[in-house]
């Protein structure tokens, strides 16, 4: 099994108007968020104002995953959705899109050639979990608590990279909250 592992001190954050944005992963790894110039991102983000407005991110389709509080996502003239932690909203990112809450959310981006899923897994202390992986590339992201797939260790805020597997085995170290991410890429 091949396993590229980030660690939390290795992310780069960012201030927007309303918040933080933490970048995860970009690929390819010469992307530039700025630019828009990358196939696909992952990060998180936190919301610090009571309302805000979404960046314009037209010809990107975003996937956004509540990860702590609740959330109105109101993507004008189409719908509004209410998010709690681990639903998910995804839309084009060129939609005129705001928000009502201070949350802490996860972020998948894809541009034209990516395509992807999130997946939420609740694990409890000393259980484990068989996941199938299904794209061509998948991640693999720990929000809180710990887990092992083989032998190394995941513990919150970090992210793996899975390679060339069609399953593998989550366990435990403590009752977490895991993220999975799957992408296929033309």
């Amino acid at each position: 099994m091949k396993i590229q592992h980030f660690k939390a001190d290795q992310t780069k954050t960012i201030t927007w108007a309303s918040g933080t944005s933490t970048e995860l992963f970009i690929y390819p790894s010469t992307g530039d968020f700025q630019k828009r110039d990358f196939l696909f991102r992952l990060s998180t983000a936190t919301v610090e104002a009571e309302e805000s407005v979404f960046s314009d991110f037209s010809g990107i389709t975003r996937t956004l995953m509540l990860l702590k509080g609740n959330l109105t996502l109101i993507h004008e003239g189409r719908y509004t959705k209410e998010l709690e932690p681990f639903d998910q909203d995804t839309f084009d990112g060129g939609w005129d899109t705001k928000s009502k809450g201070k949350v802490k959310d996860f972020n998948l981006m894809c541009k034209e050639g990516a395509r992807g899923s999130l997946a939420h897994y609740n694990l409890q202390n000393n259980n484990e979990k068989t996941v199938q992986l299904m794209g061509n590339k998948n991640y693999i992201y720990c929000e809180n608590g710990s887990f092992k797939i083989g032998n190394d260790l995941i513990s919150s805020g970090e992210l793996v990279a899975l390679e060339n597997e069609k399953e593998i085995t989550l366990f435990s170290e403590e009752n977490s909250d895991i993220i999975h991410v799957s992408l296929i890429c033309s």
